[in-house]
Order: structure tokens, then C-alpha cells, then sequence
């Protein structure tokens, strides 16, 4: 395997000099503020994102930093070499904020995988900045536009699943990242850095101002509230008095007042009870959980799916492989007892019985290219009695729903089987592996066909543009697979080329309870 990546590395070395996003990839370390000898380096800010000729870090972000005293790690190198990975990596491990700009000018095949992994693994300080999503998702070869905009929309559901803020400007990163890094410490720490001092003072009265403002903007609401129900009470009390005057015209005006001043004391007194029982214990509202939350919520999130599962044969017991229906999806409904896997109650229209979770989840990037499923992997585990999900690899699975799919299995053990069957779908496929390997608690085996990494040549002719964007596109698609492969390897998760041997593998564990 990394025999052959670096035969890409040494193939790609004189082409991709400042071309694209990871032509460029860290070389060595900037730490700005001193450390100790021995110690590892602590970055508070880990620059991601587009590389190549872009200019965003050293014409904006890096001054900025610098200014302020904040640590960095630049990963934009002129050349990129496979031995970067594990230097960026231990980067990675040893930052404290990580900043990704996605340039439309560059393919960021690399940063969307990162980004999918960070967010997966519940990074608190993960900022992405997307400067002109539309105009990357357009700025493709022809045959990779559907995939990116299946990206773009991919990546959506996951920052938008894990509360992760999506910027459009780089100031605004900027404002955030010094108020994470400095606006975060405490008094003595920053005064005693000569160029934090007057970020952090600043700092501290934009937040006393915006706290002034809030207080003034509640008081002044609470000042119309009163002036409101006091003009209500006041308009109120003129007409009791007047009818009271009027058909009693002999009656004290004393006996008039007196209860009227009695009626309206109770009636603050029992408005501003009820006002502050409702602050103290504010409205409810249950998720798709049946979790209590605060109607007040920080972010919207997509709700977890409650979906019961039933099991069903995807060849029925009797028949042969070779006998069995074309149309896998007519035999949802039978069940005698063979192995089985697991179908979303909202697939069938009956149940007959309950099994526990399926071993293995079958997946795959593409919704239309599903035919190995039947053909290949459901005949072995068949065979060997291993019960799998094909949840994510069902046309009928709608893509929002696969986030909320993999969203209510976040906190369960589960073994992925991922296949990337095509070109077609292969950045997209990536970036959901990349999010599938953030999380800790499961398992992937992954299987990309040689035939699916690489954009092969049209038979009719195509112009020059068309040439260089899908040779531009192959060599950083390339060099995101190097990426992925290294997360799987981290892992301790197989990658695999054919098919064949990926389902033996991933049959062979299951029989082994691994």
C-alpha cells in the first residue's frame, strides 16, 4: 500500500507545486510562542483548509495571530510529500481550535474529509469558513458536479447534526477565534502578554457593553410591559368608576375606590406570581428522544429517528441464490426464519417478529449502484449466518435520513461495511467514511475498486480545460485517499480493493466476534 503511494508522491512531486489544495501540506512547525525544550508544542490554532496559491493565511489570518499572540500551525508548503500526514496529524492532536476555509478556487477533496472526521469527533473549537459554496460546487469537471453537490449538502447535515458553526467571511473567524483564545483566559494570563492586553481589555468591555445593552434592552421591554398594563388598568379603572357612578349615583365615592385599589393590588400581585413561576420553570418542549429541552436551544440539530426494526430474509430459505427474485425489494415482506437483517419498521407495512441489531450495516456511497449487495455480500453472510443491516445501502433511504440513521447509532457499537463503488460518488463516499472513522465506537471496513479512484480519460475528445480539471481533480482526490486511508489505519480499520476479499475479511472477524 505505501509502496504505491509513494510512487504517487514521487510522480506527483513536480505537477502539483502550488496547484491545489493539499499539493501543499505541512512540513515543519510554527509555533510562535516559545515552549520548553522537550515539550511538545501546544498550537491554539490549527490553519486547515485550502491550500495551493491561495493567500488567506499569510495575507490575513497569520498577521492577525501574530499580532495577538497566538500560536499557529501553517500546514502551506510549496510541495507535497506522504510523510506530511503523521507530522499534520500530531499538529492535529496538539491544537486547541482548528480554523478550515473551503476557497472555491481549489478542489478541498482533504479539508472535507477532516472536517467530517473533527466534527464526528465532537471538537469543541471547529470553525469552517465556506467562501462561495456555490460557486465550488460548480467549479468542477462535468462528471464530478453531481458528487459535489452531494458533498456540499453532506456536509451540511453534519455540522449542522453536530452544532458546528458555519462562517462565510474570514473576519468573522478571525473575531471568533480571539474571543475562544483570548477572550477564554483568565485576567492575570493575559495582561501578562504585552500583545493580549488590549484584545483582551477589548474584549472584556464588548462583552460588558453587550451585557449593558441586554439589561437595557430588558428593562426597557419591562418598562412597556408595566406602561402597558398600568394605561390597561387605568383605562379600566375610569370605566368601574363611571358605571359605578352612574347607576349608583348615591353611593360615597370612598366605597367606589377602596375595593377598586383592593381588586387591582390582587392583580399584580397573582401577575407577577404567575411571571415569575414561568421564569423559573419555562416551557418544555420533547425531542424525538423524549428528552425534555428548553424551547431556547443553541442550535438546530437533526432529530434522531426513532425507528423500530424488524427482520426479514433477503433470500428466502428454500431458494438458491441464482433462483432468487431480480428485485430484491419484493421480499421485504417474507419472514420463515432464515438468517435475516435489520429493515426500518417505516420500510414494511407488516412486522412479524423482532432480532436483535444487525452484525454488520452494509453501506454504500451510491444509492443507485447497490447490485453487489445481492450479488456478492448477502449470499456469505447468508451462508454464514451473520445478521447485516442494508439500511445504508437502500435507494429508498432518503439522504437526510441516513444522518439521522447514523446519528441515532452514534452512541452503539457498530461494524460499517463501506463500499465506494464508482467514481461517481467517490469524494462524497469519502467524506462519509472519514465521519464514520470519527467515531470511537465503530468499526469500518472499507472497499474503493481501483476503477473508483481514478477519473479515466473519456473516449470522445475533450478540450483542455476539461483535461486539466480532471487530471487536477484525480491528483487531489488522490491525495484525500492517502488521508483516508491513514484515519482507517489509525483505526486500525482495512481498506480493500476488491470485493471479494472485503466481504471474507469482514465474514471472517463477524465469525470471530472481533
Amino acid at each position: 500500500m505505501y509502496a504505491s503511494q509513494r510512487l504517487l508522491t514521487n510522480s506527483l512531486a513536480e505537477t502539483m507545486t502550488g496547484e491545489d489544495e493539499h499539493s501543499c501540506q505541512p512540513g515543519t512547525a510554527r509555533l510562535e510562542e516559545a515552549n520548553q525544550p522537550g515539550q511538545t508544542p501546544v498550537y491554539d490554532v490549527f490553519l486547515g483548509g485550502s491550500c495551493g496559491t491561495t493567500v488567506w493565511r499569510r495575507q490575513l489570518v497569520i498577521p492577525f495571530l501574530k499580532k495577538r499572540s497566538i500560536s499557529y500551525y501553517d500546514p502551506q508548503r510549496s510541495v507535497w510529500s506522504e510523510n506530511m500526514i503523521y507530522e499534520e496529524s500530531i499538529a492535529k492532536e496538539n491544537s486547541s481550535l482548528f480554523l478550515f476555509v473551503i476557497d472555491p478556487a481549489t478542489v478541498n477533496a482533504t479539508s472535507f474529509l477532516e472536517i467530517a472526521y473533527f466534527a464526528a469527533r465532537k471538537s469543541p473549537k471547529l470553525i469552517v469558513v465556506f467562501l462561495g459554496k456555490s460557486e465550488w460546487a460548480e467549479k468542477a469537471h462535468p462528471d464530478d458536479i453531481p458528487d459535489r453537490n452531494r458533498t456540499c449538502q453532506l456536509l451540511d447535515r453534519i455540522l449542522d447534526a453536530h452544532n458546528v458553526p458555519m462562517l462565510y467571511n474570514i473576519q468573522d473567524a478571525l473575531d471568533y477565534i480571539e474571543e475562544e483564545v483570548i477572550g477564554s483566559k483568565k485576567w492575570t494570563d493575559a495582561i501578562a502578554n504585552p500583545n493580549q492586553r488590549l484584545s483582551y481589555l477589548s474584549l472584556r468591555a464588548k462583552r460588558l457593553a453587550r451585557g449593558a445593552q441586554m439589561r437595557a434592552k430588558q428593562a426597557w421591554n419591562k418598562i412597556r410591559c408595566m406602561a402597558a398594563g398600568v394605561s390597561i388598568a387605568g383605562v379600566a379603572d375610569a370605566l368601574v368608576l363611571l358605571s359605578c357612578h352612574l347607576l349608583l349615583p348615591s353611593l360615597p365615592l370612598h366605597a367606589i375606590l377602596l375595593p377598586l385599589l383592593l381588586v387591582n393590588i390582587l392583580v399584580v400581585a397573582v401577575a407577577t406570581k404567575w411571571a415569575h413561576l414561568r421564569s423559573q420553570r419555562p416551557r418544555l418542549v420533547a425531542d424525538s428522544c423524549g428528552v425534555a429541552i428548553g424551547v431556547q436551544r443553541r442550535a438546530a440539530a437533526i432529530p434522531s429517528p426513532r425507528m423500530s426494526t424488524v427482520t426479514s430474509p433477503l433470500v428466502p430459505k428454500g431458494k438458491s441464490n441464482a433462483k432468487a427474485s431480480k428485485n430484491i425489494f419484493d421480499q421485504l415482506g417474507t419472514d420463515d426464519g432464515s438468517n435475516s437483517f435489520v429493515v426500518p419498521q417505516s420500510f414494511r407495512k407488516s412486522v412479524k417478529s423482532v432480532d436483535p441489531p444487525a452484525t454488520v450495516v452494509l453501506s454504500c456511497s451510491s444509492m443507485e449502484e447497490t447490485n453487489w449487495v445481492q450479488s456478492t455480500a448477502a449470499p456469505v453472510m447468508d451462508r454464514n449466518k451473520i445478521s447485516y443491516s442494508w439500511t445504508l445501502a437502500s435507494n429508498s433511504l432518503l439522504p437526510e435520513m441516513r444522518m439521522n440513521c447514523l446519528k441515532a447509532w452514534s452512541s452503539q457499537f457498530k461494524h460499517f461495511f463501506y463500499h465506494i463503488p464508482s467514481t461517481k460518488t467517490f469524494l462524497s463516499g469519502m467524506v462519509e467514511i472519514a465521519y464514520m472513522l470519527g467515531h470511537t465506537s465503530w468499526q469500518v471496513t472499507l472497499c474503493v475498486p481501483k476503477e473508483a479512484e481514478t477519473l479515466e480519460t473519456p473516449t470522445n475528445e475533450e478540450d483542455e480545460s476539461q483535461r486539466v480539471a480532471r487530471r487536477r481533480r484525480n491528483d487531489c482526490y488522490q491525495i484525500a485517499y492517502c488521508y483516508l486511508k491513514d484515519m482507517a489505519k489509525r483505526r486500525q480499520c482495512k481498506v480493500f480493493s476488491e470485493l471479494d476479499e472485503a466481504v471474507r475479511y469482514t465474514t471472517d472477524i463477524c465469525l470471530r466476534g472481533l
